[in-house]
């Protein structure tokens, strides 16, 4: 349905976490970051509408992941 690309958000992964620990750091309030938490960069294309019954899947390249398979319910 969509193509997405790293550098759709922030202009890469690693752009958005140097983003959010720059953020985290200027704010006292934030809760550091700790060895094993799960950073997300969100969505690499539109977020679409879901409906019970569809199947996702993903296909990757130029990463050494598998890509994902599920059906909603």
């Amino acid at each position: 349905m969509e193509h997405g690309s790293g550098a759709n958000v922030l202009d890469g992964p690693l752009s958005a976490l140097r983003h959010l620990v720059g953020l985290v750091m200027d704010d006292p309030s934030s809760p550091k970051l700790s060895a094993g938490e799960i950073v997300s960069t969100g969505t690499l294309t539109r977020a679409m509408p879901i409906a019970p019954g569809e199947r996702w899947s993903t296909k990757l390249s130029g990463i050494q992941l598998s890509g994902i398979n599920l059906t909603l319910v």
